[in-house]
Order: structure tokens, then C-alpha cells, then sequence
């Protein structure tokens, strides 16, 4: 299922989430939520701060959006683990997306060519190839000249012979 909510430029998904934007979701949280876990934040911190390893910007103002929504099914504030599984379900279409495109690279894409060096001697070999084919090709070697055009008449000095039509057709047009 993809999510509604989907940004369209890359970047902004994947940019990582500085300290300052984890703890500031954190506090948002324990602001929202009771606490299952000892109160002083100073003992826990460590183990949110791991917990958010990794995770981008984007990931983490979702996620925090969806646990606001009710997404977790409980009304406490999230453990690490519960965090991090949020953040990992709101990047899950990322991923399943980028295997699906790495999966269509390896299906369809052109395997890759071996790197080409061209040493001396692979050097003749391939102009020794080009001179075969050089010599062997229907066009340079030599054909004889095409065939002269044929003559056309020269009708132009020949005496034309003027009918009465012809001469009634002419006079009307002097006329």
C-alpha cells in the first residue's frame, strides 16, 4: 500500500535527520504521551538516539505524524524499537521500490562489456581486418563507367508542316 502522502522529489526523502530534528521529535512525543519507561529523559536519550540511526528527515516527521494519528494502537509514548518499526513502515514503498528497480536493472538492462584495451598488436589485427574489408568491398575496387545516355532526336530543325487549323489558330491569336 503506498502511501498518500508521497513526495515526489527524491531528496527530500532520503536527506538524513540531523540530531537536532530527532530530539526535537522526541520532545514533541514525550510531550504528547505518558511514559512507560523511567521519567529522567537523560537515560533514555541514548537509546532513542540509536534507535533513529539512519533514518531520514522526511521518514521521521511521517512517522510522527502517523503516530499522532494513531497508527500504533496504543496512547503511550513509543519505545525505540516501536520508533524505529514506524519510520521502517513509512520508508517500506521506498524501498520495495527501489528493489523492484534494481530487479528490473538486472532483468533488462545490457549485461555490462568487458573493458576494451588496445594494445600493439590487437591494434594490426583490427587495421588488418580493415584493409581486408577495404579491399574486398564492391565499391572500391573499380567499375566500368555507365553507359552513355541514349541520343534524343533533334527535332528542332526538322520542317513543320502547318495545317489550315493550325494556321486559322495562329492568325486568331494575332488578331
Amino acid at each position: 500500500m503506498m502511501a498518500s502522502n508521497v513526495p515526489t522529489i527524491q531528496p527530500d526523502i532520503y536527506r538524513p535527520a540531523s540530531d537536532t530534528e530527532k530530539l526535537t521529535v522526541l520532545t514533541r512525543l514525550l510531550a504528547a504521551y505518558p511514559c512507560r519507561a523511567p521519567s529522567d529523559f537523560k537515560l533514555i536519550k541514548p537509546a532513542y538516539l540509536m534507535a533513529l540511526e539512519g533514518v531520514s528527515r522526511w521518514a521521521l516527521f511521517t512517522a510522527e505524524k502517523q503516530i499522532n494519528q494513531g497508527s500504533l494502537g496504543h496512547g503511550f509514548m513509543p519505545s525505540p524499537s516501536e520508533l524505529r518499526r514506524e519510520i521502517d513502515r513509512v520508508m517500506q514503498p521506498f524501498r520495495e521500490r527501489e528493489r523492484r528497480a534494481a530487479e528490473e536493472r538486472r532483468r533488462y538492462g545490457w549485461p555490462e562489456e568487458p573493458a576494451v584495451i588496445h594494445d600493439e598488436a590487437s591494434r594490426e589485427r583490427i587495421l588488418k581486418g580493415f584493409r581486408q574489408l577495404r579491399a574486398n568491398h564492391p565499391v572500391s575496387q573499380k567499375t566500368p563507367p555507365p553507359p552513355p545516355a541514349p541520343k534524343i532526336p533533334d527535332y528542332s530543325r526538322e520542317r513543320i508542316e502547318i495545317s489550315a487549323a493550325l494556321r486559322r489558330t495562329l492568325r486568331a491569336k494575332k488578331d
